[in-house]
């Protein structure tokens, strides 16, 4: 009689298939947070596993590339920077971008790059992403340590209050990279050539940005233009924040950036969590 009573009671499970349009489990990745900070760990254990100066790379490669691009474009074309020393003004907007490249391409690689990791454990797979913008967090965080030497040497370029700015604009741009890194990792899963595609995108998008050249010195008619490139707007708000030049951002301005970038991320997000569930079918 009680086993009767007790099959009565008990409500049956249904097993659903997850939605095409599912939103992250934000609870999740809170309880799996432990692993995120392994990954953060191990990626950079990995990164410079077996390297002859290790963790010098990271001063290294803004260094260099602003070694070259100040002998082509400061010295040998002299492209005009109103007034700005060349290296100072590249390095200005050379953070920005540096950060939003590596955020898009390591998120973008993050599924199909760890297939072996999602086929044997379950895990939510968006920790994946979200360890390689700590990461990049740790490399802007070098780079504007870099940078602001060069400010300091200078001394034309005082640090003010305008960098109370800075965690805003780097909302902004954490969660707009993070999103097109997302859109191009649930691709990847399907269209494998994204990767060169990938390359070739970032490629333009970044001559597209005026990291080598302010925006002044395209023709006036033009000019808006470039600000369909959300990337112009980050660049030109951080050059005001380091350097002083330009307007002051204003904050409807930087409210539409934030609301834009949050809508670019859960995209990516949604995207991202629809290809998850058929990675393992597809590769």
């Amino acid at each position: 009689m009680n086993v009767e009573k007790r099959a009565a009671e008990m409500s049956p499970v249904v097993i659903t298939p997850p939605s095409s349009l599912e939103l992250p489990n934000f609870r999740e990745l809170w309880e799996y947070r432990g692993l995120i900070f392994f990954m953060v760990r191990r990626d950079i254990k990995l990164r410079f596993q077996q390297t002859v100066i290790g963790f010098l790379w990271i001063v290294l490669q803004p260094l260099l590339l602003m070694l070259i691009f100040s002998a082509i474009f400061g010295i040998m074309m002299r492209v005009p920077t109103n007034g700005i020393p060349f290296h100072i003004f590249f390095l200005s907007g050379f953070v920005v971008w540096q950060f939003f490249s590596q955020v898009v391409n390591n998120s973008a690689l993050s599924l199909v790059g760890n297939i072996h990791v999602i086929v044997k454990s379950y895990f939510p797979r968006l920790a994946l992403p979200l360890s390689t913008v700590a990461n990049a967090l740790i490399d802007f965080a070098v780079s504007f340590i870099v940078f602001l030497v060069f400010l300091l040497i200078d001394g034309s370029y005082p640090i003010t209050g305008r960098y109370l700015l800075l965690p805003v604009l780097l909302a902004i741009t954490i969660f707009f990279s993070s999103g097109v890194g997302l859109l191009f990792g649930a691709l990847m899963v399907v269209f494998r050539d994204t990767k060169n595609l990938l390359s070739f995108i970032l490629m333009i998008w970044m001559y597209l940005t005026p990291i080598i050249y302010p925006v002044s010195l395209a023709p006036e008619q033009y000019r808006f233009l470039f600000y369909f490139n959300p990337l112009t707007s980050l660049v030109d708000s951080y050059r005001w924040m380091f350097l002083g030049v330009g307007d002051l951002p204003k904050v409807s301005y930087l409210v539409i950036s934030l609301s834009v970038a949050i809508v670019i991320w859960f995209c990516g997000a949604i995207a991202f969590k629809a290809m998850e569930n058929k990675i393992a079918d597809i590769l």
